[in-house]
């Protein structure tokens, strides 16, 4: 077993910093004097699993014309696990799992269900968990709206867990949340009136997702006029899982995101209020195929440090691309048994501990490298092999997938999963500007927050994208390039990350064979 081996201690490498500037079209990118300084209101549309490098004319016209009109951030980051409800709350609370207190979308909570793992959100999970560990209650943008006498709506065709975390104090506030099981028959009796009842979900979701967009156009927009909008479209997340990432149905999905775009927007022009509102489109996490799938369940139980595949003195929570295993309530070694099988098994790329200021184990990174921590947090997280290798659609970026479920998925660690899609363009944000400053999900609330002139919390850990707004001048900046690595025989395990102004943005983690390195560490060559 690869423990056997000496295991360096992790070192940390700072590359020579190179400098990245904003990039821009000439007078374009000067500030419009029509839009004044900020904005008066914000809206946010989240295309569930939107790879970056799928925006593009033919496919996507409505978000190429914005990112045209507005600001295009070609180096925008998830945070890792990369999966939907976590980074639905890095993107309403403006921090890593370790504020937020959400480290997967399947995690194991003892006070609330001692049996099992549970998927965040479905059923009480999310009442039950505020209660019995204190978790989600960062400051969100719609708190901060809220606060100033302002109206959130989250429209939501995603799971449970995700709207919820959209706006997790929205029933306090009295805002309103619209979902196909959270809403109430009397919330959603407007609607229905004006456009007949919802659709049944189907695969590509095109119907529900239209709903939803006509809702908000026709409804939504005019009648309530929030200051903050919030649109989850599920597909082509729900689409690609089945069918694969660029199959020609995921690519169908990904045409109905950007006509339920275009609604939307043909509906801020309609009331004439596209010139005061930011308009930010945002994907949760971006893609890879799936090329293999795993059971780590079965591998521990075969090693013997499992009881059974479903007891609970090692309890393993999948999430796609990554694993998060709890091993506190089984032998007082088991995590670092774990942590060692993992260190020589086939399907991992980089492995973690140090929850909850627990030691980090040999030959894994701490939990606080990649924002992970809290009382829910695992003992240990794998993140699963990857590599850049083709698909039958002619797109790289593949995994190892924990299960056999999808033929696409994301959750891992791979420069393919933790890119994503972001584009902003209105009011107060500059006009053709193709920004390859570093930029992440962590940084939406705290910039919109800026824009619409409202005080961002201490909470919040992600930087104001001073780049992107109308208001402040044109900025040169700073990327410095990290590689944080562990050397185990003739294996290196490492991980990279971009930093601007202080603020981190993990590239990708991979494990490289010593005759490779020099070839694959530069996390420049991400994606």
């Amino acid at each position: 077993m690869a423990g056997t081996a000496a295991v360096a201690a992790p070192t940390t490498i700072r590359r020579p910093e190179a400098t990245r500037v904003t990039k821009n079209s000439g007078a374009s990118g000067t500030p419009d004097p029509r839009r004044g300084a900020g904005a008066s209101r914000a809206l946010v549309v989240v295309w569930d699993g939107m790879r970056p490098d799928l925006v593009r004319p033919d496919l996507t016209p409505n978000l190429a014309g914005l990112a045209h009109e507005g600001v295009w951030f070609d180096a925008s980051h998830a945070v890792f696990p990369t999966v939907t409800r976590v980074n639905a709350a890095t993107l309403a609370s403006g921090a890593f799992p370790a504020t937020h207190g959400l480290p997967g979308n399947i995690l194991y909570a003892p006070l609330v269900d001692p049996a099992a793992p549970i998927s965040f959100g479905e059923e009480n999970t999310f009442a039950a968990l505020r209660r019995a560990y204190g978790v989600f209650r960062s400051a969100t943008l719609a708190d901060l709206v809220a606060d100033r006498g302002g109206t959130a709506v989250v429209v939501s065709n995603g799971t449970r867990g995700s709207a919820l975390m959209c706006h997790p104090n929205a029933g306090e506030r009295g805002d309103l949340v619209l979902h196909p099981t959270l809403s109430t028959p009397t919330e959603l009796r407007p609607l229905v009136a004006r456009l007949g009842p919802l659709p049944e979900a189907s695969i590509p979701d095109t119907a529900r997702n239209r709903w939803f967009a006509h809702a908000i156009a026709d409804y939504v927009l005019p009648e309530l006029g929030p200051e903050l909008l919030v649109f989850w479209h599920n597909d082509p997340d729900k689409t690609q899982h089945r069918f694969g990432f660029g199959h020609a149905k995921s690519l169908g999905a990904i045409r109905d995101a950007d006509n339920h775009l275009g609604l939307i927007l043909g509906g801020l022009d309609r009331l004439g209020l596209r010139r005061e509102t930011a308009v930010v489109v945002v994907s949760d996490h971006g893609y890879v195929s799936v090329g293999r799938q795993v059971d780590l369940a079965t591998e521990l139980v075969r090693a013997g440090l499992k009881a059974g595949p479903d007891s609970t003195d090692v309890v393993v929570a999948p999430n796609g691309g990554a694993v998060l295993v709890y091993a506190q309530y089984g032998r007082p070694d088991a995590a670092a048994r774990v942590a060692e099988l993992l260190r020589g098994w086939n399907a991992a790329e980089v492995v973690f501990s140090g929850a909850r200021g627990g030691p980090v184990l040999d030959g894994t990174f701490s939990l606080a490298r990649v924002g992970v921590d809290g009382p829910l947090a695992p003992d240990v997280l794998v993140a699963l092999s990857w590599d850049d290798g083709v698909n039958e659609h002619r797109h790289r970026g593949r995994s190892v997938e924990n299960g056999r479920i999808n033929r696409a998925s994301h959750g891992g660690i791979s420069s393919w999963e933790l890119r994503n899609t972001l584009v902003m363009a209105g009011a107060g944000i500059r006009r053709g500007i193709r920004s390859a400053v570093p930029a992440g999900n962590v940084d939406v609330a705290p910039t919109l927050l800026r824009l619409l002139g409202l005080p961002i919390p201490p909470t919040m850990q992600g930087r104001v994208l001073g780049e992107a707004l109308a208001c402040e001048s044109p900025t040169t900046e700073t990327t410095a390039h990290d590689v944080a690595s562990i050397d185990e025989g003739d294996v290196r395990t490492e991980l990279c990350w971009s930093t601007v102004d202080g603020h981190h943005y993990l590239d990708f983690g991979r494990r490289v064979p010593a005759r490779n390195l020099g070839s694959q560490t530069d996390p420049r060559q991400a994606c």
